[in-house]
């Protein structure tokens, strides 16, 4: 194997293995990683790994990388006879994944979690390609924590990571990357695509790509108490198929919105915009002074990076309540509130809401301390990390 050193980037021509899936906290980082190394290693060929069925299928041909599925699907948490059909589909995984790295012979692998990602990072580890598992969450999910006794280097996103590994030596704490226009979108950019003023503070809802009922209702709810403040602006996204019934909500509960041209409501008076879906995400938060969120990986790396403080609401259904250990994590260092999903109800909601609009000075603390977990360079790191076992591997 050929010395890996960056300055032979432009002769060697590197292979990398990439695979993660099945949602985009899992694939987003791959693609963050992958972009970090062609900026390394110009001409790299790089080869994505995942299921037939999950959100890498359509996300990573339109990025442009090439992509091959396996057989894969998520384990039950019980025995029962689907358990024994899936552990056959791993296992069929697992030999797909040794003919494709077999052939592919890359000089690094780097999953990110997910169920294709155990395969084909074992399959890599197997043929003796170091290896290099990136976690997103404060506790690593299932393959990852598989995986991690195999993996030359595991990149955490979170000190606290380390307690869960198999090998917490390991670990390098890199962070979870985050789109570049993330870190350059300016306030008043953000200012300008929404239509607010910058002299009274914004408040972003928002659950998720999908949208939260959950939130969506809390937070309409607790509008017409937080419009008696008069100070503040908000903007809610909704989630695409909670649109329509969120508007009903709204004009139910007293707050009187039409949607435009552009299939957004807005009230009259130019202090509550709800939206369908944010494309422009890192301009939304630019210009945020408190989010109300979920606490998915890349939603708090995100908001960490802009140091928005937030009351984060974790989603009640993921494996290993992942979502609340991350929350608490941030409450932990001051940068946000939680609230669990039973108990978020309009009332409790708006007086948490309107106590930090009310207090530019907790948010601000909450917004220090938010910025403070947000590692900017993460997949600078990360790539770091993959430079470090290629050179491992070739002494």
């Amino acid at each position: 194997m050929k010395d890996p050193k960056a300055g032979d980037a432009v002769g060697g021509r590197k292979r990398f293995l990439l695979a993660g899936g099945g949602t985009g906290g899992h694939i987003y980082p791959a693609l963050s990683i992958a972009r970090e190394l062609l900026s390394r290693y110009p001409g790299a060929q790089m080869l994505f790994i995942g299921g037939r069925r999950g959100l890498e299928g359509e996300l990573i041909p339109r990025e442009g990388f090439a992509f091959k599925a396996i057989a894969v699907s998520g384990f039950e948490r019980r025995l029962s006879l689907d358990t024994l059909v899936t552990a056959a589909r791993a296992g069929w995984g697992v030999a797909q994944s040794l003919s494709i790295v077999a052939r592919f012979s890359p000089d690094a692998a780097i999953g990110t979690g997910g169920y294709a990602s155990g395969p084909a990072m074992l399959a890599a580890s197997m043929l003796g390609v170091p290896v290099l598992i990136h976690e997103q969450n404060v506790v690593p999910g299932a393959a990852n924590r598989m995986l991690s006794g195999r993996a030359s280097i595991v990149a955490i996103s979170w000190e606290e990571s380390r307690k869960y590994l198999k090998r917490p030596a390991t670990a390098v704490l890199t962070g979870n990357p985050v789109r570049p226009e993330l870190l350059t979108a300016t306030r008043e950019e953000g200012l300008r695509a929404f239509g607010l003023d910058g002299s009274r503070p914004v408040v972003l809802a928002f659950g998720g790509s999908q949208g939260s009922d959950s939130i969506n209702r809390a937070f309409i709810g607790a509008l017409p108490a937080l419009l008696t403040l008069g100070n503040a602006q908000f903007v809610l996204a909704t989630g695409k198929d909670k649109f329509e019934e969120s508007v009903a909500l709204a004009r139910d509960a007293g707050v009187p919105t039409a949607i435009s041209s552009d299939g957004i409501a807005r009230a009259g008076r130019g202090d509550i915009i709800i939206m369908p879906y944010i494309y422009n995400m890192p301009q939304a938060l630019a210009c945020a002074d408190l989010a109300l969120a979920r606490s998915g990986a890349i939603t708090l790396a995100e908001l960490a990076v802009r140091g928005v403080p937030a009351v984060l609401v974790p989603h009640p259904n993921v494996p290993d309540n992942v979502q609340e250990r991350n929350a608490r994590a941030m409450e932990s260092r001051g940068a946000a509130r939680v609230v669990l999903d039973r108990e978020l109800e309009p009332a409790a909601l708006a007086g948490i809401i309107g106590s930090l609009i009310s207090d530019p000075g907790a948010r601000r603390a909450m917004g220090a301390a938010s910025r403070s977990a947000g590692i900017p360079d993460a997949g600078r790191r990360a790539a770091d990390c993959v430079e470090r076992i290629m050179r491992r591997a070739a002494q």
